[in-house]
């Protein structure tokens, strides 16, 4: 009986995964960037878009540029483990000292957003690769669901507890403090825990340079792989306009719909459970229609959910859209997953998911920076928003034209 309990590995890894969904739903989604336009900018809201996109951006050009260097690093030295709690320390420190931010602080706010979520991403990249390592090799899609589940959960915790601590903006920065607490203690079991697999130091021989090398030897072989390449082609646009849209939510509800923090708060604890629910909707859907035509149906519902946020200004009609885009949100990125996993060949699955993993990043550079930008020469947040249509409209254009397979019309089994 022993032996069918989860061990102290896998826990470890799973509360990990609690702790930093507090950092991605405090300082990125729900709180931060409110504060960061309203206090620490003030004035002109379009400008206060426009320099946290230009955050934002960086802080992910910043990890594109790093996760390869460090990754061959941490492949040449067999030391992943430090490379993965420094760069989680540096997220969980940069959140906590985001308390101390304050009018007219512009520049060392903006510095400790880029350090953070750039830690925060760099640290999820090792924080992935101990999966295969914790987890036993039949319950690996099992630990990653429950780490998942985890997520969400924290997710929802932190918007509890913002429901409490934020009575207004100005006032809830002791929200930070509590991120950055619950992150370092959920993060700690992990930092205790987790031991870098043995092996020989040095095994590839390489140097820095062989992470971006693997990157454009990745690259070359998906070509080879026509369906594989035209997917991660369309989900590299449809990836960038919903990390967008959840990096400006709040900003768009709260200083465009002029929602309450609090009525925000429960907004987005309602899209938090649509995207769990519609992770699993999606998830049997896919296994009825094949993950390629429901990752394409997930995106037109993106573009119908953007076209009613521009037309429709009431709020009602603004719950029932987020709501609709929560639904697929989860469930977009959960098939493209399956269609990756069923695509790929075993023996390159690894490299594939990797591959989308990075595009995903770089992707999530343009998005912010562009919505930023629109934001700040229109003055008009509802403009920004239509602009992300572009990217939608390119990945449902690009997924169309991928060759039917007769396997799709075979459901999957689970």
């Amino acid at each position: 009986m022993r032996s069918n309990r989860p061990s102290a590995p896998i826990i470890s890894w799973i509360l990990y995964d609690f702790g930093m969904a507090w950092f991605s739903m405090v300082v990125i989604t729900a709180y931060f960037i409110l504060y960061f336009k309203e206090v620490v900018v003030g004035g002109d809201r379009g400008y206060g878009d426009f320099l946290w996109g230009v955050t934002v951006s960086a802080a992910m050009l910043l990890a594109v540029l790093l996760s390869p260097l460090l990754g061959a690093l941490a492949d040449l030295k067999r030391n992943k483990k430090i490379f993965f709690v420094t760069a989680a320390s540096i997220a969980i420190l940069s959140t906590g000292l985001l308390y101390y931010t304050g009018p007219g602080q512009v520049l060392p706010a903006m510095l400790l957003v880029i350090t953070g979520y750039a830690g925060y991403t760099v640290a999820m990249t090792f924080y992935n690769s101990f999966l295969s390592e914790v987890a036993k090799s039949g319950a690996v899609e099992k630990v990653s669901g429950i780490g998942w589940g985890i997520g969400y959960l924290g997710g929802l915790a932190a918007l509890v507890c913002m429901v409490f601590l934020v009575p207004n903006v100005a006032e809830g920065k002791a929200v930070m403090l509590l991120a950055g607490t619950v992150y370092g203690l959920f993060a700690l079991p992990s930092f205790l825990i987790l031991k870098d697999s043995p092996g020989r130091i040095g095994a590839q021989g390489g140097s820095i340079a062989a992470g971006c090398s693997r990157i454009i030897a990745t690259f070359k072989e998906i070509r080879a792989y026509r369906r594989v390449f035209l997917f991660l082609l369309g989900y590299f646009f449809v990836s960038d306009a919903m990390s967008t849209v959840i990096v400006f939510f709040s900003s768009y509800t709260v200083h465009t719909l002029h929602f309450t923090v609090r009525e925000n708060t429960v907004l987005l604890m309602l899209v938090q459970l649509s995207a769990a629910a519609g992770s699993v909707v999606t998830g049997l859907l896919a296994q009825r229609i094949g993950p390629l035509q429901t990752v394409i149906w997930t995106v037109v519902v993106w573009i119908g959910a953007l076209l009613g946020i521009f037309a429709f200004s009431s709020r009602q009609a603004f719950y029932v859209l987020s709501v609709s885009a929560g639904l697929v949100l989860g469930g977009t990125q959960a098939t493209a997953r399956s269609f990756i996993a069923r695509e790929s060949p075993p023996e390159k699955l690894g490299e594939f998911f990797g591959f989308m993993t990075f595009g995903s990043k770089v992707a999530a550079i343009l998005g912010p920076l562009l919505y930023g930008v629109i934001s700040n020469q229109t003055n008009n947040p509802r403009i920004a928003i239509l602009s992300l249509e572009v990217f939608f409209v390119a990945g449902l254009a690009v997924m169309l034209t991928i060759p039917r397979s007769c396997a799709e019309s075979i459901p999957e089994s689970t």
